[in-house]
């Protein structure tokens, strides 16, 4: 009898252990599901992000394919401006530059863009905030930027003063 009380002891240490071993391996299904969930939220997040960044930057596009100044438009509602075609191309671009590197910005945030690209990234960032006959578009234009891109951007020397 004693023999069987060791065994049975035996069998119970036995049947903790693998229900310890099943807790654990349901409680790592569960932990990689939601770590599979967060990153099908970020992936979907970029791409809402993305999809807003695309619709606005066919209009920058169209908008100088028909000789139309964006910022004047949209953002000055304004119709009468004086600008050549070169002029509105130059500005719409400079406009759909941002659109593309606030995008950009959303992405790495999101961890979606590895540091090498995201260094070039913000070596044009840089380039494109010492366009200095185009400095005026940026300070209307970054009304709207997240406050860490301007944050970022602040960083950089300032080649118009």
């Amino acid at each position: 009898m004693n023999k069987n009380i060791t065994t049975m002891m035996s069998m119970n240490r036995l049947n903790d252990f693998l229900q310890i071993i099943g807790v654990l391996g349901l409680i790592a299904s569960l932990i990689f599901v939601g770590l599979e969930l967060r990153q099908s939220h970020k992936i979907a997040l970029a791409k809402t992000q993305q999809e807003r960044n695309n619709a606005i930057r066919q209009l920058i596009m169209n908008s100088t394919l028909s000789g139309i100044d964006w910022q004047s438009t949209t953002i000055e509602n304004k119709v009468d401006y004086d600008f050549t075609m070169k002029e509105i191309a130059r500005r719409n671009s400079y406009h759909d530059a941002w659109f593309l590197y606030e995008n950009d910005f959303f992405q790495y945030s999101q961890g979606l863009i590895t540091d090498e690209v995201w260094q070039a990234k913000v070596r044009a960032f840089e380039y494109w905030y010492n366009l200095c006959d185009m400095r005026e578009l940026y300070h209307v234009r970054s009304r709207w930027m997240p406050t860490k891109m301007i944050e970022l951007i602040n960083t950089f020397p300032d080649k118009c003063n």
